[in-house]
């Protein structure tokens, strides 16, 4: 008599070969299933601790800002007034008033809008990143720089659209070309 699991004696009970056989069929075949329920068990808990982590920390977060003294406003520098002496080639022009936001370049601006020189030509350049002047009241070339500039009777090593102005700097502009 033979059935699925293996050979039958007369009597009914299986030779050692053929349970041995089933016992392997049957590991092998309930161990594929398991590991694949184990493995969405485990996915389904890291999926559950990852969303209550991010649910979890939000109310802390809430909590802290409930919890906590409102936070006092730092006031923002103003912009101050500030004056700067400009000289140029040597020549003293006066004190441009000017605010503490603005940078050396500005220092031309401010002295050609406060009529303290006759004309500019300073324009942005590429290469350099920064404005770059060509002629001031007419001395210089349409088409070089030859301006070059002081702060403080130090040469910076910026261009002047990267310096701020501060309160009683001196600003120097000297023609550098011939």
């Amino acid at each position: 008599m033979f059935d699925k699991r293996g050979s039958k004696d007369l009597k009914g009970n299986h030779d050692d070969k053929s349970v041995a056989m089933h016992f392997d069929t049957l590991s092998s075949e309930k161990s594929k299933p398991m590991f694949k329920r184990n493995i969405f068990k485990i996915l389904a808990v890291v999926f559950l601790l990852l969303l209550s982590a991010v649910f979890y920390t939000k109310p802390i977060r809430l909590m802290r800002l409930f919890n906590s003294p409102s936070p006092t406003e730092v006031p923002k520098k103003a912009n101050q007034n500030v004056k700067v002496s400009l000289s140029i080639n040597g020549s003293p022009v006066g004190q441009i008033d000017m605010k503490s936001s603005q940078n050396q370049c500005d220092v031309l601006n401010q002295a050609l809008l406060q009529k303290k020189i006759k004309s500019l030509d300073m324009r942005f350049n590429r290469d350099f990143k920064t404005s770059v002047v060509y002629l001031i009241n007419g001395v210089g070339k349409k088409d070089s720089v030859w301006w070059g500039f002081k702060v403080n009777s130090k040469s910076p090593n910026q261009g002047c659209s990267y310096i701020n102005v501060k309160n009683g700097d001196s600003s120097e502009w000297s023609y550098l070309g011939n």
